[in-house]
């Protein structure tokens, strides 16, 4: 059987559907992809558009794209004059009108290259009302040459009008096996050589990336930076000595460690992520001891957590973490949040 998208990891019956369409040139003049930060969304939009550019396209033989064409060299390279790319400005919180004049003033122009022009918009979902709404005539009525593809965290938050005209196709979160190929496989040499040196290496902490990635391949090839990994590791020690001091009723750690956190919305919501997923851990593993695990890679450690630990109280602190995560989301002030959710870890 032909494979089709090759460079994106998992998600085949998306990639089959995908690859029927641009085969045989039967492709609609808009796509919504879909997808949570890292889970390829970029990729798949640069697969969609070797697609369509690839020489090999019509020959089984080749996968599609087949990656090897001059056409396909060319968009792998970023040379390719019909492959254009509109994103967020720097430092704005949203994509307004001036980003899609831009992507309008050269939409008749003809492609240079290639039979069709392709336009992605990279977080389609944070054009702004006015933004979609002058968009939303090109994307009803669009050359008979372009192709766009926008690339959304929540398509949800586009208007009904822009869903309306395109098919949404959702990236998901791919398994640790999957994931593990995807990076010791990679056709990029950098990644598979860090990949297998990780692996080999250091095996717990080639584990403890899968769980950070959280089924993403983007951000598993990030992870795969000793740099970027080393912060996040540390955070993912202070999250387990933490849920440690909780259990064991050590309040002066407690107390120490939340109020010792970046006063930063996102860091400690990202923090209180992690907390949540380890609850949820020895929330599972104190009804089977066989759950699969999201933030522990240390089995027996979270069993020993799990036990120590009684499940009613695991639901209290989980409900505390949640009621903290939900304050914030509303809002709410980052150290009284933070006050807060020590006295209810300690009171749970």
């Amino acid at each position: 059987m032909r494979t089709f998208f090759p460079a994106v990891a998992g998600n085949r019956a998306l990639a089959e559907k995908l690859g029927a369409e641009f085969s045989d040139g039967r492709f609609s003049h808009a796509y919504i992809i879909e997808g949570a930060k890292g889970f390829g969304k970029r990729t798949l939009a640069r697969q969609i558009a070797m697609a369509v550019a690839c020489r090999n396209k019509s020959d089984a033989a080749f996968p599609l794209p087949c990656g090897v064409c001059p056409a396909c060299r060319k968009i792998l390279a970023g040379n390719c004059p019909d492959l254009l790319w509109f994103s967020r400005p720097a430092g704005k919180a949203s994509i307004g009108v001036d980003t899609i004049r831009a992507l309008k003033e050269g939409l008749f122009t003809v492609p240079n290259e290639l039979d069709v022009k392709i336009l992605v918009i990279e977080g389609a979902d944070a054009m702004t009302a006015q933004a979609q709404n002058a968009f939303l005539l090109s994307l009803e009525e669009p050359p008979p040459f372009v192709l766009f593809l926008l690339l959304a965290e929540n398509a949800g938050n586009l208007l009904e009008t822009v869903r309306s005209r395109a098919p949404v196709y959702r990236l998901c979160p791919v398994d640790d096996e999957t994931l593990t190929a995807h990076l010791t496989q990679n056709p990029s040499p950098a990644v598979r050589q860090a990949a297998m040196r990780l692996q080999r290496e250091k095996p717990d902490e080639f584990a403890a990336l899968l769980r950070l990635a959280g089924g993403a391949p983007g951000t598993a090839e990030e992870l795969l930076d000793d740099k970027k990994r080393a912060p996040l590791f540390s955070e993912r020690e202070t999250v387990g000595a933490l849920l440690a001091a909780v259990i064991d009723r050590r309040q002066e750690t407690t107390v120490l460690t939340l109020s010792g956190l970046s006063q930063s919305r996102e860091a400690v919501d990202d923090f209180l992520s992690l907390l949540s997923a380890a609850l949820r851990d020895l929330i599972l593993l104190s009804r089977s001891d066989a759950a699969d695990l999201v933030f522990f890679t240390d089995r027996e450690a979270a069993l020993d957590l799990s036990v120590r630990c009684p499940l009613t109280r695991l639901l209290r602190l989980s409900a505390a973490v949640d009621e903290a995560k939900d304050a914030l989301l509303l809002n709410a002030n980052v150290k009284l949040t933070q006050a807060r959710l020590t006295d209810r870890l300690a009171r749970a």
